[in-house]
């Protein structure tokens, strides 16, 4: 059986986004899988896999870290149903993956830190603290003055994606591994905050609603 390593938090909460988007691929595929639980501090749990990030997996021997890597993987061990489903998909997928990293993903940071540093193991808080306030420039205590500053920028990257998906099922028409990619970010949120920034966008909170019903995550 697959098995996974995945970011936990406090009181076991599982919160990383990528770890999420694996996730995602195995419900949609329907495949067996258990996972181990990684905190920040325990990163020389993942020393046999040659890096100390998560996600990894452990397949009959075989390991494969990155969530792209992962989806990549899992395709083609297993490649019904698809999440690259048709000619160009592959490459679409992987450009939305992008956008969602470094569009999405800085979008709704900002908003959402301060609550994602509540979920932390209290002994990880210290590393999330220094790093990521190293990574926006700024105190956690200054970054939770700014979130309706910072709520704006959410905004507009929801209604973008809002505008999308509203008319259609699925990202580009049919379930791919752009939606598992969006998913798993979503999953990531809406673990660790009561944010409502689905509120303003119908159409992609119906698909989120959907996605959550589809793959019974």
């Amino acid at each position: 059986m697959i098995e996974l390593y995945d970011l936990a938090g406090a009181h076991n909460l599982r919160f990383s986004p990528f770890c999420w988007r694996t996730k995602a691929v195995l419900a949609y595929k329907k495949m067996p899988y258990t996972t181990v639980p990684v905190r920040f501090s325990d990163k020389a749990k993942l020393t046999f896999s040659g890096q100390d990030r998560v996600p990894v997996i452990k397949d009959d021997g075989k390991v494969v870290y990155d969530s792209w890597t992962i989806a990549e993987y899992l395709e083609e061990k297993q490649s019904d149903p698809k999440i690259f489903p048709g000619l160009g998909l592959k490459e679409a997928c992987r450009f939305f993956n992008l956008y969602v990293d470094r569009t999405v993903h800085t979008a709704l940071f900002p908003v959402v830190v301060t609550d994602i540093f509540e979920c932390v193991d209290p002994i990880d808080r210290d590393y999330f603290r220094k790093s990521r306030e190293e990574r926006m420039g700024m105190k956690l205590e200054t970054a939770a003055a700014k979130r309706p500053e910072f709520r704006a920028r959410m905004r507009a990257v929801m209604g973008d994606l809002n505008l999308t998906i509203a008319g259609q099922a699925y990202f580009f028409g049919t379930m791919s591994y752009a939606d598992l990619c969006l998913f798993g970010s979503f999953k990531w949120i809406t673990a660790v905050s009561r944010e409502p920034f689905l509120d303003a966008t119908p159409a992609l909170k119906d698909w989120w609603l959907r996605m959550g019903q589809q793959l019974g995550i």
